[in-house]
């Protein structure tokens, strides 16, 4: 009965240890962006619509410094763009804001992480 007891404890400790482990590579995934790539893609994937560099509309909003600003998009469920709500916005703006006018193909997560990485270097709290 100890021995099994024992067991369980082992167990559920390295249940914890793992789901610990997982937690922290999900959020920390977020981080591991290439700021410099980020530009690049962002130029090819964002530039054709949002001004980069102002926060002026073209086709989209301006994206100076839209890491860690409120949405200015009426609608989006977001209080601030960060790595979470960017990641959400960036993999399917449709399933966001269902009415949106943004249409994006798909962006791999790679991308997706340089892009926010350059977005977060261009903030204002940067």
């Amino acid at each position: 009965m100890v021995k099994l007891e024992s067991f369980i404890l082992i167990w559920r400790l390295n249940l914890l240890l793992l789901i610990s482990l997982l937690s922290l590579g999900s959020s920390s995934a977020f981080a591991l962006g290439d700021a410099l790539r980020g530009k690049v893609v962002a130029s090819v994937r964002c530039g054709p619509c949002h001004h980069l560099h102002s926060d002026f509309v073209k086709v989209g909003p301006g994206l100076d410094g839209v890491y860690g600003r409120a949405p200015t998009i009426s609608g989006v469920p977001f209080a601030v763009w960060n790595e979470a709500s960017l990641q959400l916005w960036l993999m399917n703006p449709r399933k966001v804001k269902a009415n949106t006018r943004m249409l994006l193909p798909a962006i791999s997560t790679q991308d997706r992480n340089d892009i926010i990485a350059w977005l977060r270097s261009q903030s204002a709290g940067s």
